[in-house]
């Protein structure tokens, strides 16, 4: 299987999070796909995203820390419903 760390999601994704923000939790989700093994660490690879993507919004206040949470909710539901193919099951 080829590892892919793209980052926040590929080219074709229609949930474009502002990537700059997330780029780290994003690789981290990415290296534990490529990693992969069964369904339960495809839960907890996509689980820990959101925990992260959380903690990276909280480093900000306000409406900026809203629209950051709103984006992390938004990714992490599309990853569990869309992203089911790209994870490296053993």
């Amino acid at each position: 299987m080829k590892r892919d760390i793209d980052n926040c999601g590929g080219k074709w994704s229609f949930i474009n999070p502002p990537e700059f923000i997330f780029t780290a939790s994003c690789k981290i989700h990415d290296t534990n796909y490529f990693i992969g093994w069964k369904e339960k660490d495809r839960k907890r690879a996509d689980d820990g995203f959101l925990k992260y993507m959380l903690i990276d919004c909280n480093r900000h206040k306000g409406l900026v820390k809203k629209y950051y949470i709103f984006w992390a909710y938004c990714y992490y539901y599309s990853v569990r419903v869309f992203w089911k193919k790209y994870f490296n099951y053993n």
